[in-house]
C-alpha cells in the first residue's frame, strides 16, 4: 500500500457526509486526538487523524487549528477559534489508487468518530470610573474630570472616549467632544465654536483620560461622564488593519453645580470742601467699591450721574451731568446759572470726579451721585446690569451772601465817617460883615 494517496476533510459534525462504501483495506479512522490546549478559547491548537491500513503502519495526518474558518479543505489548517466554532468535528478520509487510464480511483471513504471541541468563553468586558479632579465652585472656575478604564480580555485594545453631558438626569444627552483610538480629537455638535479653546481631552495614562473645561458658565451646569469604546485589530493585520469594536461601557456621572453669586457694589460721595468763595472751583468725588466675586477691572463699567437740589430736602434733584459705561459724557440743565460750568472726570476704574467751575450763590445746595454697575458675568459670558446705587448727599455753600452784606455794612460805615469829617461849616455873620467892610 505504499504510495496510496489520501484526501481528507475536517468539518463540523453537522456537515457529515454519509459513508459511500467500505473497503477492506481501510479498516477505519480512529477518533480525533487533540494536540495542545483544546479548552482555551482564542488559542491555537492541533490534532491528528491516525489511519490504520492493512499491511502498513498507522499514518498520522496533522491538522492545526489557527486560521480561516473550518469549511475549507486543506492539508494544514490554522484557525483562531471563536464561540461559533465550538462543536463536534470529524475526519472524512478517502483512499485512492492509480487506474489504467493514468488517473486515480477512490478505493474507500470513511468518517471518524466525532470529537467535541469546547472551551470556557472569555468575552471582552471593561469598567469605567469617572472622578472629579477639580471642582467648579463658581462661574469662571475650571472643571476637570478623569476617566479610568479597567479592561478584561482585551489584549492590545485601543479606546475611544466620548465626553457627554445632560442638564438633568432626564435631559437630552449632548456630546461635548471625543477622542478616537488613534488620538484624533473631534468636537461634538453641542460645543460652541468660540469656546473650543476652553476644552481639553487627552490621554493622560495607559488607561486614563482627562477632560477639562475652563471658565464654566451657568449653561455648563449638569452631569458629565465618559462613554468609552474598546477597539481591536486582527492579529494577522487582516481587514486592512482597521479597528473593530469589541465592547463599550459608560462611567458614572459627575455633576457641575454652583449658584450665581455676582459681585456686590457700594457707592460713596465726598467733597474736598463744604463751602467755597464765589468764582472758586468745587470738587466732589463719587467712589465705587466691589466685593464678593469681584470681576477683573476690564470686566466692569459704570454709568454715573450727578444731581443737584437747590434747597435741602426741597424740590426734586435735577441732572447736572452723566457719563455712560462707554465713557461718553452728557450734560443736563440742572436748574443752575449759566455763568458757572461743570465737568466730569474718571480718575480710575472706580472713581469719578465732578468739578463745578466759577461757583456762584445759586450753586449752593445738595449734590449726590447715582451709579449703575455693568460687569462681564463669568457664568454667562455676557455683560450684566447690576442694581442702581445712590450715594448720600453732600451740601455745598457758596459764601457769596455773607460777604456781600459784610461789605455793604462796612461801606456804609466808611461813607458815614468820611462824610462827617468833610461837612461844610457856615461862616459867622459878623465875619461876613467884616469881610464886606474890608
Amino acid at each position: 500500500m505504499t504510495g496510496v494517496p489520501f484526501s481528507w476533510v475536517v468539518s463540523p459534525s453537522r456537515d457529515w457526509c454519509p459513508t459511500r462504501g467500505w473497503c477492506p483495506l481501510l479498516r477505519g479512522v480512529s477518533p480525533i486526538r487533540g494536540w495542545g490546549p483544546l479548552l482555551l478559547g482564542g488559542v491555537s491548537f492541533s490534532w491528528v487523524c491516525p489511519l490504520t491500513l492493512s499491511g502498513v503502519a498507522p499514518l498520522s495526518l496533522p491538522l492545526t487549528l489557527c486560521g480561516p474558518p473550518l469549511s475549507r479543505v486543506s492539508p494544514k489548517r490554522e484557525v483562531c477559534p471563536q464561540e461559533v466554532d465550538m462543536g463536534q468535528y470529524v475526519c472524512n478520509v478517502s483512499a485512492w489508487l492509480p487506474d489504467r487510464q493514468g488517473g486515480v480511483a477512490k478505493l474507500a471513504e470513511h468518517l471518524s468518530a466525532p470529537l467535541s471541541v469546547s472551551w470556557t468563553p472569555k468575552r471582552p468586558s471593561m469598567g469605567v470610573v469617572a472622578e472629579r479632579q477639580r471642582e467648579a465652585s463658581g462661574g469662571g472656575a475650571t472643571f476637570e474630570m478623569s476617566c479610568t478604564v479597567a479592561p478584561k480580555n482585551l489584549p492590545g485594545a485601543g479606546f475611544s472616549v466620548l465626553v457627554q453631558s445632560q442638564e438633568s438626569i432626564e435631559g437630552a444627552v449632548r456630546t461635548i467632544m471625543n477622542l478616537s483610538p488613534d488620538n484624533v480629537l473631534h468636537y461634538g455638535g453641542a460645543t460652541d465654536p468660540q469656546r473650543r479653546d476652553s476644552l481639553m481631552l487627552t490621554k493622560s495614562g495607559r488607561l486614563e483620560f482627562r477632560f477639562r473645561l475652563a471658565g464654566v458658565q451657568l449653561a455648563d451646569r449638569g452631569f458629565y461622564w465618559c462613554d468609552v469604546h474598546a477597539w481591536t485589530k486582527p492579529a494577522d493585520g487582516g481587514a486592512g488593519g482597521t479597528w473593530t469594536e469589541a465592547t463599550s461601557a459608560e462611567s458614572n456621572k459627575v455633576r457641575i453645580d454652583f449658584q450665581e453669586n455676582g459681585p456686590s457694589f457700594a457707592v460713596a460721595i465726598q467733597s474736598d470742601r463744604s463751602s467755597v468763595f464765589p468764582w472758586e472751583t468745587a470738587k466732589m468725588e463719587c467712589a465705587l467699591s466691589v466685593s464678593g466675586s469681584a470681576p477683573k477691572s476690564d470686566d466692569v463699567a459704570y454709568e454715573v450721574s450727578w444731581f443737584f437740589s437747590r434747597l435741602r430736602g426741597g424740590s426734586a434733584p435735577a441732572l447736572l451731568a452723566a457719563v455712560d459705561r462707554y465713557g461718553v459724557v452728557r450734560g443736563g440743565a440742572g436748574g443752575r446759572n449759566t455763568s458757572s460750568d461743570v465737568s466730569v472726570e474718571r480718575r480710575d476704574a472706580n472713581t469719578f470726579l465732578l468739578r463745578v467751575h466759577g461757583t456762584q450763590d445759586s450753586d449752593s445746595g445738595e449734590y449726590h451721585c447715582s451709579a449703575t454697575p455693568w460687569y462681564l458675568s463669568a457664568s454667562t459670558g455676557a455683560w450684566t446690569q447690576a442694581q442702581e446705587l445712590t450715594s448720600p448727599a453732600v451740601f455745598l455753600t457758596v459764601r457769596f451772601a455773607g460777604v456781600g452784606i459784610f461789605s455793604l455794612v462796612l461801606g456804609l460805615l466808611c461813607a458815614h465817617c468820611c462824610c462827617r469829617n468833610t461837612l461844610h461849616t457856615p461862616r459867622s455873620r459878623n465875619k461876613l460883615m467884616d469881610l464886606e467892610m474890608d
